[in-house]
């Protein structure tokens, strides 16, 4: 069987759920309640990001919970979605997700290796947008 495209991949992915956390998680995630965000969520709150500016994940995070009345993001599938985000860009994925500015989004406060083109891609289109990098 071929592996999906990462636009399909986000086709696929589930919608957004609201969890309120066990003890356990409660305590592991310091939260009370967790926002599992859908890839329209994360591609809204990215392109919301104005040009010339950026976010780190854990921003991106505060943000997505922020807006579903949540005491955090879940981090894993956040970034999931921000990097197949941007793969499905580079795939010329179509319409769905051309227009979300990945690049605005670090990782720790740096651009990611892993993102498409790596480090370097993320500096240039970030530079290109008059962010010091």
């Amino acid at each position: 069987m071929p592996e999906l495209s990462f636009l399909e991949k986000l086709q696929a992915a589930p919608q957004a759920s609201f969890h309120v956390l066990d003890a356990a998680k409660a305590k592991r995630m310091n939260a009370a309640t967790l926002f599992i965000p859908s890839p329209v969520e994360v591609a809204k709150a990215i392109s919301e990001i104005p040009v010339g500016e950026t976010r780190t994940i854990l921003e991106l995070r505060r943000e997505l919970a922020a807006s579903a009345n949540a005491d955090t993001a879940c981090p894993a599938v956040t970034i999931k979605y921000w990097k197949w985000m941007a793969h499905a860009q580079v795939e010329g994925a179509g319409l769905d997700y051309a227009d979300v500015p990945w690049w605005r989004v670090l990782k720790d406060g740096k651009p990611s290796r892993h993102m498409p083109g790596g480090v370097e891609a993320q500096v240039a289109l970030l530079k290109a947008e008059g962010v010091p990098v």
